[in-house]
């Protein structure tokens, strides 16, 4: 999972800077750019099936190595209400 929870961070701060406004552009770029598993829908479908509470959950032990791999604000905030990505893939736009 350490890969695909770096990957999602990472997609979760270009969610909340605007640099991408669709969570579907971030799950295409990651299938047809770097050949992320077609079968798992894309990255932030993956974690839609985990959810972003089970998100938080796995990245426990990995905030030690610092920043990078610790939760962003948006997904805790996520997390705590419960949302998922694909809930409204436009919401971002506005974030």
């Amino acid at each position: 999972h350490r890969l695909f929870l770096s990957m999602l961070l990472e997609a979760t701060r270009v969610l909340s800077a605007g640099i991408v406004r669709d969570v579907r552009d971030i799950d295409l770029g990651l299938i047809f750019g770097l050949g992320f598993p077609p079968f798992r829908g894309g990255l932030l479908w993956w974690a839609d099936t985990l959810g972003a509470a089970k998100i938080v959950e796995l990245l426990k032990p990995l905030e030690s190595l610092g920043p990078r791999m610790q939760p962003t604000p948006l997904l805790l905030k996520m997390a705590e209400e419960g949302r998922k990505f694909y809930d409204d893939p436009h919401s971002f736009a506005t974030n």
